[in-house]
């Protein structure tokens, strides 16, 4: 077999693999040699059927079509490994005839990674900005630690809810449905809420400002979600009992609450806030650190020419709307339909940020991938194995059985080994390129000067 290449047009690469009569005979009786193995035909085992005997059972057209199949994946292996091509979708194969006895031909179009010059990464300049911690950040945490430990109590006040209340709530659920019928699904719920919060659904907000505590509200709601509409539920209501306002205490910061919050870590609330301020403080390193490797990649993308194929875009926006819908349903249930109606977006607004967004994350990829390749990156079995090992114990399972899982989905398999390489690329990229540190306040003034 010969192959040779036809045309290269971007990143779509036309080749053509040859194979001669004497390869082509070769294949036709490996085809009936198979097919012998496989038949079932009265008066004759399997394996041992005469040639002229499978001619008169099966045409030659399925006969060739066969061996077509069986050529045709040896040109196209032999074709992406001889030219070292990477591809990036399923290649466009287009067989000539087939007959025993003279040449065949097939031609192949590869959609391959497209190529592009990557700029000297050492003679890239960019800068990291450095966060401070302030004392009043340090405050302002160790008070959320100790809010943290807020208790509500009652107030024994009779007087009615206002829209700054916490209360003490008591409530009955019952549930309509499309054919008349009701339920009661829910009997005696108690919850604590706080009227003023943006979570709360304004119709209860309304209904129960200006109720006194032993009285109660009834409230209609409809029923939104596909697993209202699988169940034919149309509307719900709630029977709200208001037992009681409360208050929400503080407790105060002190060297036993440090004790009890610390789990006697520390003793004195000294030690407790340079203990929030060294945490703060890595925090922030570790932001710096973040941000400084996404402004590594966005520069050096930037920087580069390269046409990014439609089909690496198409695939990419695939892969957000279906992390979008699944985020959408399981924080709101509801479909992507459904939500575009609720929240009032524009479809082709959120298309063209769509758009925005995949070309952005796959010309990221393609530069990780170029600067991995110009520097001989690779990800180690060690590291695949380090990286499930980790996984599976934060996720509390047995790392045996994750890494057989794991090694079982070959398009798992390259996923996480494919996050390896990109970690790697970028910690290299880190040590390359010439950073300089900045602080967060002198940052912050570059921005606003080339905002005017």
């Amino acid at each position: 077999m010969k192959t040779e290449i036809l045309s290269q047009e971007k990143n779509v690469v036309e080749a053509k693999a040859q194979f001669t009569a004497e390869e082509v005979t070769k294949a036709v009786e490996s085809t009936y040699k198979k097919i012998s193995k496989q038949a079932n035909i009265k008066g004759f085992r399997k394996g041992k059927i005469p040639r002229r005997t499978l001619e008169l059972y099966f045409p030659k057209d399925a006969v060739y079509a066969e061996t077509m199949e069986n050529l045709i994946p040896d040109a196209i292996d032999k074709m992406i490994e001889e030219y070292e091509l990477k591809l990036i979708a399923e290649p466009d194969v287009k067989p000539g005839e087939i007959k025993e006895g003279e040449g065949f031909e097939v031609t192949v179009k590869f959609e391959v990674t497209p190529q592009f010059d990557l700029p000297n990464l050492e003679e890239i300049e960019v800068e990291k900005t450095v966060y401070e911690t302030t004392d009043e950040m340090v405050e302002d945490q160790v008070k959320r630690i100790v809010e943290s430990r807020a208790e509500m109590v009652p107030t024994y006040e009779e007087r009615p809810l206002t829209k700054d209340d916490y209360a003490s709530v008591q409530y009955d659920t019952f549930l309509y449905y499309e054919d008349g019928s009701e339920k009661k699904a829910e009997e005696g719920q108690k919850t604590e809420i706080f009227l003023g919060a943006d979570t709360m659904r304004p119709e209860v907000v309304e209904a129960l400002v200006g109720k006194a505590p032993g009285e109660t509200v009834s409230i209609e709601l409809p029923v939104e979600g596909e697993e209202a509409k699988k169940d034919h539920v149309v509307k719900s209501r709630y029977e709200i009992e208001v037992l009681g306002i409360m208050k929400k205490t503080t407790p105060e910061l002190t060297d036993e609450l440090v004790i009890e919050i610390t789990q006697s870590k520390h003793k004195t609330t000294g030690e407790f806030k340079e203990e929030v301020r060294k945490q703060l403080e890595a925090a922030a390193e570790n932001q710096s650190k973040e941000n400084l490797k996404d402004t590594i990649v966005n520069k050096i993308a930037g920087m580069v020419e390269v046409d990014v194929p439609m089909t690496l875009i198409e695939r990419q926006k695939d892969s957000i709307r279906k992390q979008q819908a699944e985020r959408i349903k399981r924080e709101n249930n509801m479909t992507m339909e459904e939500f575009f109606e609720k929240s009032g977006m524009n479809k082709e607004s959120y298309e063209a940020e769509l758009d925005m967004a995949a070309m952005n994350i796959v010309k990221r990829a393609l530069v990780l991938e170029a600067v991995a390749e110009a520097n001989d990156i690779e990800w180690t079995p060690e590291e695949l194995t380090q990286e499930i090992t980790s996984i599976a114990r934060m996720s509390g399972v047995d790392p045996k059985k994750l890494q057989d899982y794991i090694y079982g989905d070959r398009d798992r398999l390259f996923e996480m080994a494919e996050k390896i390489r990109n970690r790697k690329t970028v910690d290299y990229l880190v040590t390359t390129v010439k950073v300089t540190e900045v602080p967060e306040k002198k940052a912050e003034e570059k921005v606003e000067k080339e905002a005017e």
